[in-house]
């Protein structure tokens, strides 16, 4: 799963709320369309004609792309004597629009700010302005503007849409006030249950986020199953199988890579070695060896020394040797140091191939680097006395009794050797006679 550096979230867009021309008449052929509760506390002036003429104009040459023409005409209310504040009000609202549609937005704020000045706005002006204000602070990156003015919003909005809450939670993301934001994305999920709304997929992403940041790793998985179930997407499946396997859960962790790789979804060399050693770490060796001598085989996975190394060892506890040595070959082939080239050497030893054994030990000598010399030296020694090359044998048994971890074992099969050699100088004896 991933950090914060590497989430991308589907932060809100700009979206601003203009009113125009037709609500500009509206309120200017009659202020009676205002809700009664508005009335009741606003008294808001009409439009008059004048003011309503130059705006309607002003909208004609913004429709016609005509932005000088129609900046020429606000200039022109601007001058008027006179002016209520309803007029100044949408005098600065025709202004912010022709801003946003020059992606001014520092102009666009600073007249959606002068609309907010007005008295007794109409109560649908000044939700819509605030919301606007909001976005427009949240897309410069004044994020506790953007969180006061959508503060102010909620405080005069009677049902609030699950977007609001959403952006809510944006906003504490991008001020890396993580717990604050979890609320208003549960509140946004709500509301949408609510108003038979649909619920977006990057909700719950951000929510993930959330906890994430959080390193609330219960509430991650139970988020993650959440959009697996709704949303099934290869990264969920890997990301919520990393969360298993942080919590200790193998046998869950296990079975989501399974099904993402039947999926087609595992396409990194990276993730399907992972997918082989947590079958061998679950004991199923033989898909372990399948999944690896495929993947290596067709180039998926990266032809490195650790990973035909792990193709060698899944062949090992599948039973399976004689599959094992063509990889432990490529691996040994990989790497200066001799380590691979002594477990070579133990497999052929186990497959009673001793000439193979014997060269396999004395290239791991040769190219060095071992934990272990003496356990080479007792594999050689092991593998020439099946040879019944006694001399040489000897003397790796007695290279391996200088370490101390294989004194007595080497001193055993020393004196094993000496008995073997001198039956068989008895025996040939006998026989000469």
């Amino acid at each position: 799963m991933m950090r914060r550096s590497t989430t991308i979230l589907a932060l809100a867009g700009l979206c601003g709320s203009i009113l125009m021309l037709g609500a500009i008449n509206a309120s200017a052929q009659d202020s009676e369309t205002q809700s009664r509760a508005d009335e009741e506390t606003r008294k808001t002036p009409a439009m008059r004609e004048r003011v309503y003429q130059r705006l309607s104009e002003a909208q004609a040459c913004a429709e016609m792309d005509d932005i000088a023409c129609a900046m020429e005409l606000l200039t022109e209310v601007r001058e008027m004597q006179g002016l209520n504040s309803y007029e100044i009000a949408q005098m600065w609202n025709f202004y912010a629009f022709i801003y946003i549609g020059q992606d001014n937005f520092r102009e666009a704020i600073s007249a959606y700010e002068n609309v907010l000045e007005q008295p007794d706005l109409p109560l649908g002006m000044e939700q819509s302005t605030r919301f606007t204000l909001c976005q427009l602070y949240f897309q410069q990156e004044r994020y506790e503007d953007s969180l006061n003015m959508l503060d102010t919003w909620f405080a005069i909005s009677d049902s609030p849409n699950p977007d609001s809450y959403i952006l809510r939670a944006q906003i504490f993301y991008s001020l890396e006030r993580y717990q604050e934001g979890i609320p208003p994305v549960l509140e946004g999920i709500q509301a949408a249950e609510e108003q038979g709304r649909e619920i977006q997929e990057n909700w719950y992403r951000l929510l993930n986020v959330f906890y994430y940041e959080l390193e609330d790793y219960p509430n991650v998985i139970d988020v993650l199953s959440t959009l697996i179930e709704s949303w099934p997407k290869r990264e969920y499946f890997v990301q919520l199988s990393a969360m298993y396997g942080q919590e200790g859960e193998e046998t869950r962790q296990l079975a989501l890579w399974e099904t993402a790789f039947d999926a087609g979804w595992l396409t990194r060399s990276n993730e399907i070695v992972q997918l082989a050693q947590l079958l061998l770490g679950a004991d199923i060796p033989v898909k372990a060896a399948k999944i690896m001598q495929e993947g290596l085989d067709s180039g998926v996975i990266e032809s490195t020394e650790t990973n035909w190394r792990i193709l060698a060892q899944a062949w090992q506890l599948a039973q399976e040797d004689e599959q094992a040595i063509p990889a432990m070959v490529r691996a040994a082939s990989l790497v200066d140091n001799g380590e691979v080239d002594l477990r070579l050497a133990q497999s052929y030893q186990n497959l009673a191939q001793y000439e193979e054994c014997v060269d396999s030990a004395r290239t791991a000598m040769q190219k060095g680097e071992l934990r272990r010399e003496d356990q080479a030296n007792m594999i050689l020694g092991a593998c020439l006395f099946e040879l019944g090359e006694y001399g040489p044998a000897r003397t790796a048994f007695e290279g391996a009794r200088r370490d101390n971890r294989s004194q007595q074992s080497a001193n055993a099969w020393i004196e094993y050797v000496n008995i073997e050699e001198d039956r068989e100088r008895q025996l040939a004896a006998a026989l000469g006679r």
